[in-house]
Formats: C-alpha cells, structure tokens, sequence
C-alpha cells in the first residue's frame, strides 16, 4: 500500500505545481461533497470552484501500489487527466493515509478506528456480517435490532439516524415486545434460591442473559423502552422475595437494572410537570423490596437545556409541597427532606435549607448541617443555638472534633480571636492532625501584631509539647505528633531527639533521616537502618523496590558521616544481617546480590 508521504509526492508530480496549489485550495476550503472508498477505488463528488453550491463535478480514482489512476467529468480532466479536484480527493486519501499512520503508534483503539476509516463501505459491511454471524449472542441482538427496525422504523439514541425499514415478513410472526419480555422472564425466573454457590450462579447467568436488553433498550423508542426496562425493574423486585442473597451477589446486576431504567426514563420526552410528577412518585412506588436510592441524581439531566431545567424546576417544586405536607412514611419523607436540602445547599439557598430542617431535625447530622448554614449565613447566634442542640444529641461523642472546629468559625465570626485561637488548639489536641495545628498558626498570624507574634508562636508551641509528652508518657502513644509539629516549627533538634524516644510512622522517620544528614549526622546512619528494617519486616513482593531504593540512598550518603559512627561497618553488618535474617525471601536476596556485595 502507497504511504502519506509518497502518495502527497504522487499527487504532485501528477498534476503539476500549479493544479496542485488550486485542488489544494479547494480541499482546505472543504469542496469535497462526498467521498467513498471500496477497496481500490474512491468514487467522490467535488464543488465547483466557480459555481459553489450550484454545480459539481464527479471523480473516480484507482489507488494502485505507487500512482494513482483515473479522472473527472470536468472540461480540463475529460475523465483521464490529473485536475484540480482530483488532487482534492487524492488529498483527502492522504490524510486517511496519515491517520492510519500516525495511530500505529497509538492504542488499539486508535489503530482500529483509523483502520476502519480507512476500509472501502462494501469491505467494511463484510467484515461486520461476519463477526455478526460468527458470534451466537451478536446474531440475536442483530435480529432483534431488525425486528426493531421494522416494527417501529425509528433507531434510538445510539445511532443518531432512521435506520431502513425492513420489509415486512409473509405470515403472522410475534412482535419483538413480546419477544423482549419473554427474554425478561427466562432471564429472571421466579423460583426459591438459597444455596450461596446456587445464588452466585443465578445473578451471574441473569446478568449475561439480560446484558442484550440492555445493549438493545437504545434502539427501541422511547415509551417502549421506558415499559420494557420498568418491567425488568419490576421482574428483579419480585425474585428478591424468593432468592436469599446474603453473599451480595445482586449488587452488580442491581446497579445495571438501575442505570437502565434511569437511562429510559430521561429519554422520556414528557411534558416537564408530567415527568417531574412521575419521577417524584419513584420515592414511593409499587415495587414490594427494591427502593431507589439519590432519585435527582439518577433521573434528573442536568444540561443546559431548557426542557430539562424546566423539569427540574417542577421536581424541587413538587418536592418542596412534599415535604411541606409530610404525607409518606418517614423513612420516605427523610430521603425527600435530605435531597431538598440537598439542592438547597446546592445552589446557596442555605435560608431555605434551614427553614426545610429546622422543624424536622432529630440526628446529629441534622443539627449538624443546619450549624453550618447558618454560618454561611454569617449568623453566629444561629449557629450557637444548633450546636448546643448537636452537643446534646450527641450522646456518643461521635462530633467531638467538628463541634470543636465549628466553635471555632462562631468566635471567628464574634470577633474573640483569643477564644478561637484556645479553641483551635483544643481542636487540635482532640484530633493530632497536624493540619488542625497548622491552622491554629494561621490563626495567630491573622490575629496577632507583629511584635508579637513570635513569643505567641513559641508559647503555644511550648504549651503543645508539654501536653503531647505528656500523652505520651502517660498511654504509650506514637511520637508522630510531636515530631510533626516539631519539624513544621522549624524546631529541628527537637524533632530528631523526639525520634530517637519514641515509634514513630515510617514515612516520618524516612525524613527525620534526611534531616538529621544535615542537623544531626551521628543519628543518620542509626535512622535509616532502623527505617530500613521496618520496611524488610513488613515489606511484601511489591515493597522490596522501596527496601532496595532505602539502602541504596543509605549508602550513597555514608562517606558524608562523621568517621567515629563507623558507617560503612555498620552497613556491610546491616547487609548481611538482612541477607542472613530473611533467607527465604528469595526476590529479596536477588535484588540485595544485583546490588551490593553479600
């Protein structure tokens, strides 16, 4: 086959340099009207120059090995020479020559597609019949895809275009709807499962059966497939009655079924109060055991279409007087009241979230969000109020730590940096979060003067360690948290003492190590061998790169030791000790023999 590159040379020698310039023009100004290859031929239809959008002219080219032959119906190619809209087309082949080249070194995807735009109509009709009729499962859902095709004549969504009608077939022949359906019931027969292996199977076979459904939903019109994926919908809630799956098996099945439905039910071209009220009935439907979960999320699109920004105007709405006038059960009315306040908070209508809650609050998580919308409110007496009502509701101290953070946005908003500052630090004594301690910093850098602020810095630092050695001495806690801090402050020789007394995460003593290279050399070789040991102790197949790396970093640093640690000793000892220690760990010493000597 004829490359880009010497099909583009080709071309040029053909026509001449200045038929070329002019095919060239018009292929950037995109005259060519249609254009197909089979096999070796494109047949294509070009734009006249002079009359554009009034008269064209038709080329048939030959792609052979090296050239390219044949012509036009215009006056200067009179169906053999080379003319300007010949190179156009010839152009056009180039760069489908230039695809198929540049995605050889693409993924497979790319390579194929660009395969397939390559292939002539005809070829590439044949290619798929084949693989149509080579696979069992391809040759059902292509024959009921015909049959779709000729009972309702229209494609769905998936092509974008009619699809032919195919002629009717002599005699009485059952509608495909039925033969879906039928397809529905063997998929999900009803009958009593309970054996965890029998139930495994059972999900797994339903999953493959209805997988074609599924592909085929797209096809079908509109009310159809909204009928037709209800039904498979009402089918799996009537099996869950009789199939006791306590291992979980449905859940992937169930996810698909939803997403199915939720897909019909969005291609539902209903008036926008009709679809609304239908999709607002979905909290409370006839279904005995399956309850849809995030019903906006699930049914509502959120493009910036006009239809569907009216549907979801009447949704909110309708969900508004639902739960104004509480008439479903309360697990039903919670899920309504939680998506509302939801979308409240959504959009920033945090007044309306909190006259939504207020009323119906009981949990802590309700008092909860309505602490935090009246602080996006600016309201500091409102918030105290829902966090007084959080703090008794919260008889398992679950909220300890956001009461405390939320204590903390209400001084901000009183004015008393003091108190917030206190309140911060207990936030962070709650939590150990070195993010709680980095805000309290911050806080002291908004609050404080200048003059001042280094001794208040240094006083809650000190105030802070104090109490973190305490706990430590006190529960035997990790040294993380004093580390942590120590190293943010700056507080170099602190951190690396603390190390030294206490276990620390591994992450954190692989940087002490680094630091001490610097601060405290006679610790460093004493750090990573102690890091590096960690890692081999618990260290897995995918772990024995990073143990590796470590002592290849180790050792790359030890000429830079004081003499008295003995360094390079103590790491040829540390080698073999592992070597030794950890025998049986045959990638192991593979990886220590490639690099270092043992």
């Amino acid at each position: 086959m004829i490359d880009a590159a010497a099909a583009l040379a080709t071309i040029e020698r053909l026509a001449g340099p200045a038929t070329f310039e002019r095919g060239q023009a018009l292929y950037h100004e995109q005259a060519i009207l249609s254009y197909a290859k089979n096999r070796n031929t494109i047949i294509s239809t070009v734009q006249s120059a002079s009359d554009p959008g009034i008269k064209h002219y038709n080329v048939e080219l030959t792609v052979n090995p090296k050239s390219y032959d044949g012509g036009c119906d215009c006056p200067a190619s009179e169906g053999f020479d080379f003319c300007k809209h010949c190179v156009a087309v010839a152009l056009q082949h180039v760069d489908k020559l230039k695809q198929l080249e540049e995605s050889q070194g693409g993924s497979a995807v790319d390579v194929i597609e660009a395969y397939i735009e390559n292939m002539g109509e005809l070829e590439a009709k044949q290619a798929l019949f084949g693989l149509i009729t080579a696979d069992e499962e391809q040759l059902i859902k292509w024959q009921l895809m015909a049959q779709i095709s000729a009972e309702f004549g229209e494609a769905g969504e998936i092509t974008g275009s009619s699809m032919v009608k195919a002629s009717p077939a002599v005699g009485k022949k059952t509608s495909v709807m039925t033969q879906l359906k039928a397809m529905i019931t063997k998929a999900l027969p009803s009958r009593d499962v309970w054996q965890y292996n029998k139930v495994r199977a059972y999900f797994q076979q339903a999953q493959q059966r209805l997988s074609i459904l599924f592909q085929l939903l797209p096809y079908l019109p509109p009310e159809q497939a909204h009928a037709l994926s209800y039904q498979i919908l009402k089918r799996y809630d009537g099996i869950l009655k009789r199939v006791d799956d306590s291992g979980g098996f449905r859940h992937l099945l169930e996810r698909e079924i939803e997403d199915a439905f939720a897909r019909c039910v969005k291609r539902l071209n209903w008036p926008a109060q009709t679809k609304a009220q239908y999709i607002l009935q979905l909290y409370s439907t006839e279904l005995d055991v399956y309850e849809f979960k995030d019903i906006p999320g699930q049914f509502l699109i959120t493009s910036p279409s006009e239809y569907n920004d009216a549907v979801q105007k009447a949704f909110y709405q309708g969900l508004a007087e639902c739960v104004e006038h509480k008439n479903l059960s309360d697990v039903v009315f919670q899920a309504q009241l939680q998506d509302l306040c939801c979308y409240f908070e959504a959009t920033g209508e945090y007044q309306q979230a909190l006259k939504a809650l207020s009323e119906f609050a009981e949990y802590p998580k309700d008092y909860l969000a309505l602490v935090k919308w009246a602080l996006a409110l600016n309201d500091p007496d409102g918030a105290t109020h829902y966090l007084q009502q959080l703090k008794r509701s919260d008889s398992m101290c679950q909220y300890t730590g956001e009461c405390l953070q939320l204590d903390v946005q209400i001084a901000q908003l009183n004015k008393t940096p003091d108190m917030a500052i206190e309140l911060q630090w207990q936030a962070y004594m709650h939590s150990l979060v070195l993010d709680d301690f980095i805000q309290m910093n911050l806080l002291i850098e908004k609050t404080v003067e200048k003059s001042q602020l280094a001794a208040v810095k240094t006083k809650w630092f000190n105030i802070t360690l104090v109490q973190l050695e305490a706990q430590m001495t006190q529960k035997k806690r990790s040294g993380d948290a004093i580390v942590e801090i120590c190293l943010f402050s700056g507080e170099l020789d602190k951190a690396i003492s603390n190390a030294k007394l206490f276990p620390i995460d591994r992450e954190l003593l692989h940087q002490i190590a680094k630091v001490s290279l610097k601060h405290a050399p006679e610790y460093c070789f004493y750090f990573y061998e102690r890091l590096i040991k960690i890692w081999v102790k618990s260290a897995k197949s995918a772990d024995y790169k990073r143990v590796i790396n470590l002592m290849i970093e180790c050792k790359d640093i030890l000429h830079m030791l004081p003499k008295r640690v003995k360094a390079e000793a103590k790491f040829e000892f540390l080698i073999n000790e592992i070597a030794y220690d950890y025998a049986r760990k045959r990638q192991l010493q593979r990886m220590i023999k490639t690099h270092f000597v043992v």
